[in-house]
């Protein structure tokens, strides 16, 4: 039995959710950059939560769109 593929109202929604993420991470990309440059060693910890989140989001997506036909 074949597989179907993804609708496009799916893929709209996997490019709305991934360009969601990519907003989000690059806000929080300024903010650890602007708090590591004040002196906070915070930032860095902020800086790393958001790349780690935002590529783990990428990741998952990405395996999940090469398992469909």
């Amino acid at each position: 039995m074949p597989r179907l593929s993804w609708t496009m109202e799916q893929r709209a929604t996997v490019k709305r959710y991934m360009l969601l993420t990519t907003l989000f991470a690059v806000a929080g990309v300024a903010l650890g950059v602007f708090l590591a440059a004040s002196g906070n060693a915070g930032g860095w910890v902020v800086l790393g939560m958001c790349l780690c989140i935002w590529a783990a989001c990428v990741l998952f997506v990405g395996s999940v769109r090469r398992d469909q036909p």
